[in-house]
């Protein structure tokens, strides 16, 4: 008899079947031959599992502990990846290092310099094209390098030259440009490896909480849109400047930047006026990809090195959905998918190789923490889990300390867990302490505290400071659920298929990688289909950029996926409205089992 597990992969990625406290929620369904070598299911396990699904054998290989010789055993379905691995990529960067060992000037060959380098490379660039600040580097630099250097080409462009041959030297950076935040990877191009991520909170939050509040920033002051280019290139600076500490990497070695984000976003790097966006029929200024030069734009790379941003498709739906949809191959897939991006603004793509259709919800910050009373980002100290089991409030806090705050994972679990105890209905009304005094939840009024007219709940008390889930905290949640899920129904409707008819649900992005799926489907956010078809698929944006820095091929592919998706604009769309409103409903669907 085979028992199947689940396997997680998230924060510390791993098929294996661990005893590890911290479960991740990447669903891979694995078999273990005989289900009596394992412990019984922990707490999160039948708080993520419904109880069909126990029943059945389903365990979480995070949390199931081994306790004597078992056999796993991986089912097709499992190792077929749900984004494309980096090692598959043959890296074929746009910026190319050619060593070149020139013969010395001689009276028998006094050609110029500039011509000896064009010379060199007729074999592969004929017709280069060269900077003129490259240009007056070439005599000093040719002479001390004895004539044998290492050019740095940018597709036609030399933008560089160095001493030796340093063509092991060549770094780039992806960038995944998000309203909230911003995630930079540091990528070697000559072997396509990923050397360091960092994130940080966008500049331009201090301007805005949202893309229609940045852009109404940008049209009201003459300095606006420079403020908000500013910010975003700023942000990106910071993250380069840790990378390269990081691994001993001069910002000058590195040539290239490929940068995806939504449309707004897109524009605001680029010191585009986003205006147009604001107003029907939202067309974009730009929507094929674009590219400039680092020195433009104040990034701190190599000045000559080319930034490229993917193409956008139309409205809000920018060049992070086309990383999406090319980093998960749904533009491939026979399987229909329906990919979600989580975030500030929520993109949800539905559809397979022959159709693809997508839209764009503003969802709000809800998801990554922000306008939470007690909000923060996903870092240590934030609480990530939360499970309600009898009387007691189980946490799961980031850094394994001392809660300080909650971040998005951590408030759609306490809204779920709170909707399933029965503290909740299905309007989000929290309940009150009347309304629990004679129930079997008894037990937990003295969590139940008065608050601005309504009622809040105590997820947890650190010394004198109390964390405290507000009314106000659980109608911004349904508001963003409710935005993203009206947006799924309008998809598929457009589609014409059913909820059941979807393969696979892919949660992209910061907030989708670390939510509990059951949670998710619990509420409503995300359909009712089976656990173990609700993938998350990490910072599939960031991936795509990586690939498209990575492989020129790719970024044709990208051109042709942003050419072929057919856009939905929910604002114009007759459903919409009367969708949100139904969406805003707390469903708990799966009311008869645990969530």
């Amino acid at each position: 008899m085979v028992s199947p597990l689940i396997s997680g992969a998230g924060r510390g990625e791993g098929s294996n079947v661990t005893s590890s406290p911290k479960p991740q929620y990447s669903h891979i369904p694995i078999g273990m031959e005989t289900p009596d070598s394992l412990e019984p299911p922990t707490l999160p396990e039948r708080s993520l599992l419904s109880a069909d699904e126990l029943k059945a054998g389903w365990r979480l290989a995070c949390q199931a502990k081994v306790i004597s010789d078992a056999t796993v055993v991986v089912p097709e379905r499992a190792i077929k990846a749900a984004i494309v691995p980096l090692s598959e990529i043959q890296p074929r960067p746009f910026v190319n290092k050619i060593h070149l060992c020139m013969p010395m000037p001689s009276i028998d060959d006094a050609i110029s310099d500039l011509s000896r380098l064009r010379r060199a490379l007729v074999g592969v660039a004929p017709n280069i094209k060269i900077d003129l600040s490259v240009l007056q580097t070439v005599p000093s630099l040719l002479a001390a390098a004895s004539y044998d250097v290492t050019a740095t080409i940018a597709g036609d462009r030399l933008i560089g030259l160095e001493p030796g041959n340093t063509v092991g030297e060549s770094y780039g950076i992806a960038v995944d440009l998000g309203t909230t935040s911003v995630v930079v990877a540091l990528v070697d191009l000559a072997t396509g490896r990923v050397l360091g991520i960092e994130s940080r909170l966008n500049g331009q939050a201090n301007f805005g909480a949202d893309v229609v509040s940045r852009i109404t920033y940008s049209m009201s002051r003459s300095d606006g849109l420079l403020t908000l280019q500013k910010a975003a290139v700023d942000t990106i600076n910071s993250a380069v400047a840790t990378l390269a500490g990081k691994f001993s990497v001069s910002p000058h070695q590195i040539y290239e930047a490929v940068i995806v984000g939504n449309s707004c976003m897109s524009h605001l790097l680029l010191g585009v006026s986003p205006q147009s966006l604001a107003q029907a029929p939202y067309q974009p200024a730009i929507s094929e990809h674009f590219i400039c030069w680092a020195k433009d734009i104040g990034l701190d790379i190599h000045p000559g090195g080319p930034v490229y941003t993917l193409p956008n498709i139309a409205g809000f739906v920018g060049s992070d959905t086309v990383a999406v949809i090319l980093a998960t191959s749904m533009h491939r897939s026979s399987e229909i998918r329906l990919a979600i991006d989580l975030g500030t603004n929520g993109e949800i793509v539905l559809g397979n190789k022959d159709r693809l259709i997508a839209c764009s919800t503003a969802a709000g910050p809800a998801f990554e923490g922000a306008r939470i009373s007690h909000g923060m980002r996903a870092t240590d100290g934030a609480i990530e889990r939360v499970w309600i089991d009898g009387d007691e409030i189980k946490l799961q806090v980031i850094g394994n300390r001392p809660a300080i705050g909650l971040c998005g994972s951590g408030l759609l679990d306490a809204v779920a867990q709170m909707r399933h105890a029965g503290l909740l209905n299905e309007t989000g009304r929290l309940a009150s302490r009347e309304t629990l005094r004679d129930t079997s939840k008894s037990n937990l009024l003295d969590r139940i505290v008065a608050m601005d007219g309504t009622y809040g709940f105590i997820l947890a008390r650190e010394g004198s400071r109390q964390i405290t889930l507000t009314q106000r905290d659980v109608r911004e949640l349904q508001l963003a659920k409710g935005a993203i899920r009206a947006g799924i129904s309008i998809l598929l409707k457009e589609f014409g298929i059913g909820e059941n008819d979807i393969d696979e649900i892919l949660l992209a992005g910061a907030f989708g990688s670390f939510i509990n799926p059951a949670s998710a489907r619990s509420i409503g956010l995300v359909p009712p289909l089976p656990i173990q078809r609700i993938t998350a698929v990490g910072n599939a944006a960031g991936q795509g950029a990586i690939m498209a820095l990575l492989s020129t091929e790719l970024r044709s592919e990208a051109d042709e996926i942003a050419r072929v998706v057919q856009y939905v604009e929910l604002s114009a769309h007759p459903d919409f409205m009367e969708q949100f409103i139904d969406d805003l409903q707390l469903s708990e669907w799966c009311s008869n089992a645990s969530i």
